[in-house]
């Protein structure tokens, strides 16, 4: 199954100690959704934004792994969303939003981890500084 990871997930070493058989795709758009921190990443519906992040493929197994390690379903909830890559390919996959909506600012060894993932799959950090800075 496909997972679109958009936090600390994209860091590839971080993703690959929490499930060391899920194998990394591509990097890819989620349309309609804003990339927050409430301490941790969380995304939430807004028109005409857009979160960037990537896909693995995991297995059912390191489904219920990740669905331990992201507190789910009581501090992340488990959705499906609709990604595309830089082609205009659409996938479907599963990606975690925070139950309990609020901004907060991220721990600073929090946000290193998602700084190298964002170098990792080479997106620009300035997206994720709008977030980092977002206040609603």
């Amino acid at each position: 199954m496909l997972y679109f990871a958009y936090a600390s997930n994209l860091s590839k070493e971080y993703m690959l100690s929490r499930c060391p058989e899920a194998i990394p795709i591509k990097k890819v758009i989620l349309k309609g959704y804003r990339l927050v921190f409430n301490q941790l990443a969380d995304i939430i519906q807004e028109e005409n934004e857009s979160v960037l992040g990537a896909l693995y493929v995991i297995s059912k197994q390191e489904l219920i792994k990740l669905d331990r390690l992201e507190g789910y379903p009581d501090l992340y909830d488990r959705i499906i969303v609709e990604v595309e890559d830089e082609k205009g390919n659409k996938y479907d996959a599963v990606a975690y939003s925070m139950v309990e909506k609020k901004i907060e600012a991220p721990p600073s060894q929090y946000y290193d981890i998602l700084v190298k993932g964002y170098e990792d799959w080479g997106l620009p950090l300035d997206a994720l500084e709008k977030a980092k800075n977002y206040k609603k």
